[in-house]
C-alpha cells in the first residue's frame, strides 16, 4: 500500500474519532493531525478544509461498506437471501463502526449544509445494492411490484437506520445485530409480492363491505 493512500486513511480514520467526540466546530484540524503524528499542513495535501474531510468521510466509508457487501453477496442468487445478507451486513457494519454511525446518522445528517455536498449525492448512489436486489425481485415476481421502488428501499433503510440511532442513543448497550432475523423476516413479508388469487379475494372482501 502506498503512503499516501496509508496517509488518507489514517488521517480520515482520526477524524472519524475527533469528530464522533467532538461537534464540529470544537473539533480542530490540529488534534487530529496529532492524533495521526503529523503536522497540520499535511492533512491540507489531501483535503481543503475541515469542512472537507469531515464530509469525505462517508465517501471513504461507503466504498469500503460496498466493497465489503459485494464480497457477502457473491454466490447469493435467491432474492430474499440477498435481502437478510443486506440486513445482517448493514447492522454488523454499524456495530463495527459506531463512531461513524454517530457522525452519519446522529450528527452529519442534521448538517443544514449535509445536503448541498457531494457526499450527499454519493451517498444516495451507494444504495444502489439494495435497489438492485428489489428491481431483481420484481423482475423475478417475488417483491410486489404495485409499490414505488423508492417506498420499498425508504421502508428497508429506514428500519435498518433507525435501530442504528437508537442503538447509539441508548450507547450501545445491547446487541445491535441480535434480531436481525426477525427484522429480515418483517420486510420480506411486507415486500414478497402478493399472489393473484390474494388480491382477488382481498378487492371482493373490500368490494362488499362497501356494498354493505
Amino acid at each position: 500500500m502506498s503512503k499516501k493512500i496509508t496517509s488518507r486513511e489514517s488521517i480520515v480514520q482520526a477524524a472519524i474519532e475527533v469528530f464522533s467526540e467532538k461537534d464540529f466546530q470544537s473539533a480542530s484540524i490540529s488534534e487530529i493531525a496529532q492524533r495521526v503524528g503529523i503536522a497540520d499542513g499535511t492533512i491540507y495535501k489531501y483535503f481543503k478544509s475541515k469542512d472537507d474531510l469531515f464530509f469525505s468521510i462517508p465517501v471513504e466509508k461507503t466504498k469500503e461498506f460496498c466493497s465489503q457487501l459485494e464480497l457477502h453477496l457473491e454466490g447469493i442468487s435467491d432474492t430474499f437471501n440477498k435481502i437478510q445478507k443486506f440486513v445482517w451486513y448493514f447492522l454488523y457494519f454499524f456495530k463495527t463502526n459506531p463512531e461513524y454511525g454517530r457522525i452519519l446518522l446522529l450528527k452529519m445528517r442534521v448538517n443544514k449544509s449535509f445536503v448541498q455536498t457531494e457526499t450527499y449525492n454519493f451517498l444516495k448512489q451507494s444504495v444502489s445494492q439494495i435497489m438492485n436486489i428489489i428491481k431483481e425481485g420484481q423482475s423475478e415476481g417475488v417483491i410486489r411490484g404495485d409499490v414505488d421502488i423508492y417506498i420499498l428501499r425508504h421502508l428497508i433503510l429506514g428500519i435498518l437506520e433507525h435501530m442504528v440511532c437508537r442503538w447509539l442513543l441508548k450507547e450501545e448497550k445491547y446487541d445491535l445485530v441480535e434480531h436481525h432475523q426477525e427484522v429480515s423476516r418483517i420486510l420480506i413479508d411486507g415486500l414478497r409480492a402478493i399472489p393473484e388469487s390474494s388480491q382477488l379475494t382481498f378487492y371482493y372482501q373490500h368490494d362488499c363491505v362497501n356494498i354493505l
